[in-house]
C-alpha cells in the first residue's frame, strides 16, 4: 500500500514543499540564478504544480514549478526516483511548454527562449558529473549554430562536493542533504519551516498527494499486473480501485479532511467512503476492547 509521508517531514526536495517554496518569486529568482550562474531581473510569473495539455487526447504534465521572466519559461523539477525516461520526459516538456507558449498567429522568431532544469537526488547518467547540459547540434559540423533557444540542466545533486562555486556547492548539498550552510539555504530552510505551521497547507498537501503522477502509475501498473491473472480490462480496473480504496482509508485515519472531500481525491462514491469509515471505527472499538 503506497503510504503518504507525513507533512511535518516534508523537506524542501519533496515535491509538494519544492513547490511552496518557489512560490516565493525572490527565493525561486535566487534559486534560478544560483543553477544557472547568471542575472535574472524580473520574474513575472510563478506557477507550482503547472497543468499543461495542449490537446484533449494528449498526454498531459505537471510541472514542478513553472516561471516565466518575459524572455524566457523555465521549468524546474524535483527528482528524487529514477525512472530513466530523463531524455524522452525533458523532450516530450520543452514540445508542451513551446506549443502552450506561443500564442496563435505568432511566428516563430516569437518563440520564447526555453529552459528546463531537473534537480535530482541521484545520478541520473552516473557519470558523476555536477551538471549535464543538454542543446540540440549539428553533428556533422558542431560549429553550425542551431539556435532553437532551448536548454536542459540535469543536475546530479550528489556531486555538489565536485561544485567549484560555493553558491552553487552550497545549494545542491542543501537539495541532496537538507543542510544549510549558507545564507540563502538557511533562508529556505526557514520557509520549510514557515510553510509547515499553515494548517491550510497540510490539507492541501494531503489531497494533493493522491493525485500524485507517481500515485496513479502504481494504480496502472497494479491493474495491469492483476489483469494479467483474471483478464485485462477487469483487473486493470481492480486494481486501480484497490489503491483508491488504500488511499482513502489512509486519509480517513488522519482524521484531517471531511467524507466528501476524500471521495472528491480518491474518486471514490461517497457511500464507499462511508461504508470504509464504519470499518475503521469498528476495527479500532475491538482495539479498545
Amino acid at each position: 500500500m503506497h503510504t503518504i509521508k507525513p507533512f511535518e517531514k516534508l523537506t524542501f526536495h519533496d515535491d509538494f514543499m519544492f513547490g511552496l517554496v518557489m512560490q516565493d518569486k525572490e527565493i525561486c529568482r535566487e534559486a534560478l540564478e544560483c543553477l544557472l550562474g547568471k542575472s535574472i531581473q524580473k520574474i513575472e510569473y510563478t506557477e507550482p504544480q503547472k497543468s499543461l495539455n495542449t490537446f484533449c487526447t494528449s498526454h498531459a504534465i505537471r510541472l514542478d514549478v513553472y516561471v516565466d521572466d518575459g524572455n524566457t519559461v523555465y521549468d524546474v523539477e524535483i527528482q528524487n526516483r529514477n525512472e530513466k525516461n530523463l531524455g524522452r520526459r525533458t523532450r516530450y516538456y520543452q514540445g508542451i511548454m513551446d506549443v502552450d507558449s506561443l500564442e496563435k498567429g505568432c511566428v516563430y522568431t516569437e518563440l520564447k527562449n526555453s529552459v528546463i532544469i531537473f534537480l535530482c537526488t541521484f545520478d541520473p547518467f552516473k557519470k558523476a558529473i555536477p551538471c549535464y547540459t543538454v542543446k540540440r547540434e549539428c553533428l556533422q559540423d558542431r560549429s553550425v549554430g542551431i539556435d532553437d533557444g532551448a536548454v536542459v540542466h540535469i543536475f546530479n545533486c550528489t556531486a555538489y562536493e565536485k561544485v567549484e562555486n560555493e553558491s552553487l556547492k552550497a545549494f545542491l548539498k542543501f537539495v541532496q542533504t537538507d543542510m544549510a550552510e549558507s545564507e540563502f539555504t538557511r533562508r529556505i530552510g526557514n520557509m520549510v519551516e514557515t510553510q509547515k505551521a499553515v494548517e491550510s497547507n497540510k490539507k492541501f498537501y494531503l489531497s494533493w498527494s493522491l493525485h500524485d503522477t507517481d500515485v496513479r502509475l502504481e494504480g496502472r501498473e497494479e491493474g495491469i499486473r492483476i489483469g494479467e491473472k483474471r483478464g485485462e480490462k477487469r483487473g486493470k480496473k481492480e486494481g486501480m480501485n484497490e489503491k483508491a480504496v488504500a488511499s482513502a482509508r489512509n486519509l480517513l485515519a488522519m482524521k484531517v479532511l471531511s467524507h466528501e472531500q476524500i471521495a472528491q481525491a480518491v474518486e471514490l462514491p461517497i457511500e464507499k467512503i462511508e461504508e470504509l469509515a464504519a470499518e475503521l471505527a469498528k476495527d479500532v472499538a475491538l482495539q479498545e476492547v
